[in-house]
């Protein structure tokens, strides 16, 4: 299962079908498991963590011992979700993964060049306090895709233009840290 936004849907890539975070998922769980296995998504554009978390959990519930990628890159604290309340949030996802025996990553932050003053110190506030409470749980993302350059918040690499969404390059970066987590579980 897999749940998110608009990063999630493929936005920003140049084919979704082949070169996005999901398409890059769904092949590598077919190379695993020799078949076209069941593979859920569940994503919506501008999508908040605080607002789906409800139905991710009736979801997870329904599906013990599920596979499930969290990517809400940036969205809930841009618009003004308080680090606490999407901390919280997370702890009840993580939750209720250990009671229903599911395997959950929980994907952090992603640097924006558009945000408003400030928020970047919230992710990164986010990431810190999540990667304590949840453990191998939370993937901390935000240095993998942070800019050095004055000025930018997302490195130019991995800009898909608007400077928010991330290209093929980050999506194929965002699969490998995925991947590497869950094979490290």
């Amino acid at each position: 299962m897999v749940f998110g936004d608009a990063t999630v849907l493929g936005r920003g890539v140049t084919a979704p079908a082949t070169n996005g975070l999901v398409a890059r998922l769904r092949l590598f769980f077919a190379r695993i498991c020799h078949e076209n296995p069941a593979f859920e998504v569940f994503a919506r554009d501008n999508g908040r963590f605080v607002d789906d978390v409800a139905g991710m959990r009736e979801k997870l519930g329904r599906k013990p011992g599920a596979v499930v990628f969290v990517h809400y890159p940036y969205a809930d604290l841009a618009s003004g979700v308080p680090v606490d309340t999407l901390l919280d949030a997370y702890r009840q996802l993580a939750e209720t993964c250990r009671s229903s025996g599911a395997t959950c990553i929980i994907g952090g932050q992603q640097p924006v060049d558009a945000l408003p003053p400030g928020i970047d110190a919230s992710q990164l506030d986010l990431e810190r306090r999540a990667s304590a409470a949840l453990g191998s749980t939370f993937l901390p993302l935000y240095r993998y895709f942070q800019s050095e350059a004055a000025g930018r918040r997302l490195m130019v690499p991995f800009d898909s233009g608007d400077g928010r969404l991330v290209n093929d390059a980050g999506h194929e970066v965002l699969f490998e840290l995925f991947r590497r987590r869950l094979l490290g579980m």
